[in-house]
């Protein structure tokens, strides 16, 4: 006896090296997909992701990285990722080297438009082996305290150098302004002697800028036990006159089970996530509190003796 087909519209095929790099893809990019739609990292908060019509479900993303991307859906990935559809769907390409090379889709920070002498030295600067050595040094989440000459008060952060990548280190950090919970991202490069930070706001706001000396460069600061930095930034102010906020800010390096920072990927996320919780609870330190003044002072004194 013949078994009727079901009827309705067949289904698409599906290409399984697409799922696999789409599932590298994001994860290289620090982006989440399943169901905790909360977090700003998460692709369901991501403007690319809504702007190409991908799926809104967890479920379905997940089901096109197992089972492999519907080719009707190629398309939209590639672009939202910055890809071309065939590099997307090539299960050889080294997809880390397509993400950071890429022109369209979020813009590679070498190509600032300065010129071959600022790319140069780039290059120069950050060659793959030397950001590995300084996230080596670097790497794992961070206690941060903070100094606006704008407020009395002493601001905290959490902040992670999360991944080193080909060129640089890439981090992300939570902060509280005006009761307002302030996730954002960063990424570290150095030049000359000192390393520099962009950061940006999930709320796609406010931008800002970091500066420190590159430990690496100066043996005092390297063999600090426990580790800690210093330096200086600049971001918006969020107030009305729209004036630039500079601070001064000590980041202390924080010990989990695999050592200062968490050795590993889990240590790091599980020290990241722990000190989020306290900056949650107690996002500042006021003049009332009793290690007020040292812990002005430490922040404002210089990060090295002359």
């Amino acid at each position: 006896m013949r078994v009727p087909r079901k009827a309705g519209r067949p289904g698409s095929r599906r290409i399984p090296a697409a799922g696999e790099q789409l599932r590298r893809a994001l994860k290289i990019l620090g982006k989440t997909w399943r169901k905790n739609v909360a977090s700003p990292d998460h692709v369901l908060n991501w403007t690319m992701w809504e702007a190409f019509g991908l799926p809104r479900s967890p479920t379905t993303i997940d089901a096109d990285m197992r089972l492999g991307v519907p080719e009707e859906r190629l398309g939209a990935y590639a672009q939202c990722l910055g890809l071309a559809p065939e590099v997307l769907a090539d299960p050889g390409a080294d997809i880390r080297a397509a993400l950071w090379s890429r022109k369209g889709g979020e813009a590679s920070l070498p190509d600032l438009g300065l010129g071959a002498a600022f790319l140069e030295g780039w290059r120069k600067h950050n060659d793959p082996r030397y950001v590995r050595d300084l996230f080596a040094l670097i790497g794992g989440a961070y206690r941060v305290f903070y100094v606006l000459p704008i407020f009395e008060r002493i601001n905290r952060c959490a902040f992670w150098f999360q991944e080193a990548q080909e060129d640089r280190i890439a981090g992300r950090g939570l902060f509280f302004m005006f009761g307002l919970e302030n996730f954002f991202e960063a990424a570290f490069f150095r030049w000359h002697n000192n390393l520099h930070g962009t950061f940006l706001c999930a709320n796609r706001l406010e931008l800002g800028y970091l500066m420190f000396v590159d430990p690496l460069r100066h043996n005092l600061i390297a063999r600090r036990d426990p580790f800690w930095l210093k330096g200086k930034g600049m971001t918006d102010s969020g107030l009305v006159d729209n004036a630039p906020a500079h601070f001064t800010f000590l980041m202390e390096k924080l010990s989990g089970p695999g050592g200062p920072g968490g050795t590993g990927e889990e240590d790091g996320a599980v020290l990241w996530e722990r000190e989020c919780e306290e900056v949650r609870r107690a996002p500042s330190l006021g003049p009332d509190d009793p290690d007020f003044e040292a812990l002005r002072e430490r922040i404002l004194a210089p990060d090295l003796p002359a």
